[in-house]
């Protein structure tokens, strides 16, 4: 393996089948080892971009969750300047769920939602003391699109909002007094409170069906974890809303899958994203 991990100064010097191209510099791809172990090899000449995502893969793979395995994250240095990344995990079997699922019949479609909905329970289950990555870490910011910055660590979910607030000032004094208003009642609920209202829960931040493989109508593992995180539980469902490419059919499931999110929470969302955007 570090013999292949040697070459990747020159990503073009390495063998193996290309699976995704990213804009600008970096790809995945496929490496058989001579013990034939089918590997996804992810070089991204962006270094800060998959900053932790080795963590948070192994952190979900190892709980339960159909999250590759991750053998190794590993620097490569020009001149004692880390020029890139590389993370070395297991090769998910499969295809994307997004080049199948229209050709599904209903039934089969039904069986992967189910298995969906179980692989984000079990990921709920997964808690953090605070809202950003493992140990306490910044984690990106996914409102950020490619360019690689982070957000957190942030104590509460209040926290969390006055960050994003700060940079809508135009609207943040109506949404302050809003949100506030309904972490109350969440946390309010019931009385006692509801249990689960203040949790921050493991978030894969970017559920598209590109991240999503299938082998006939079995799921067999969530990829990309690049912008996973510990965040609200409203979160995957709002942060679903930033991908801009997500086909039309996939909404609609994730509104099925996903824990509600209110209203203002999708506004905010996207004008904390419209901030964050190029001039």
């Amino acid at each position: 393996m570090r013999a292949v991990l040697s070459e990747l100064v020159d990503i073009r010097a390495v063998q193996g089948h290309v699976l995704y191209r990213f804009l600008g510099s970096g790809c995945v791809f496929e490496h058989t080892t001579s013990k034939g172990d089918v590997l996804a090899i992810k070089h991204i000449s962006t270094a800060k971009r998959h900053l932790n995502e080795g963590d948070m893969m192994q952190y979900a793979a190892t709980h339960s969750v159909l999250a590759p395995r991750v053998r190794g994250v590993y620097e490569v240095m020009v001149g004692g300047d880390c020029l890139s990344r590389v993370m070395v995990s297991d090769r998910v079997p499969g295809v994307p769920l997004v080049d199948v699922w229209q050709q599904m019949t209903a039934a089969d479609q039904a069986a992967v939602k189910d298995q969906l909905r179980v692989q984000l329970v079990r990921m709920r289950a997964c808690t953090g003391p605070a809202i950003g990555s493992m140990g306490g870490k910044p984690t990106r910011n996914v409102y950020d699109g490619p360019l690689g910055g982070t957000l957190g660590p942030f104590a509460d979910e209040e926290a969390f909002d006055d960050w994003c607030l700060a940079r809508v000032p135009i609207v943040r004094s109506t949404f302050k007094r809003l949100l506030r208003g309904e972490r109350k009642k969440r946390l309010g609920r019931g009385g006692g409170g509801d249990a689960r209202a203040g949790r921050f829960v493991l978030t894969h931040g970017d559920l598209t069906p590109r991240n999503i493989m299938v082998q006939g109508n079995v799921l067999t593992g969530i990829i990309d974890s690049e912008l996973s995180g510990f965040f609200p539980e409203y979160a995957e469902r709002a942060f679903a809303r930033l991908c801009h490419q997500h086909e039309e059919w996939w909404l609609p499931v994730l509104d099925e899958l996903l824990p509600g999110c209110s209203k203002r929470r999708h506004a905010l969302t996207a004008l904390v994203e419209l901030a964050f955007a190029p001039p």
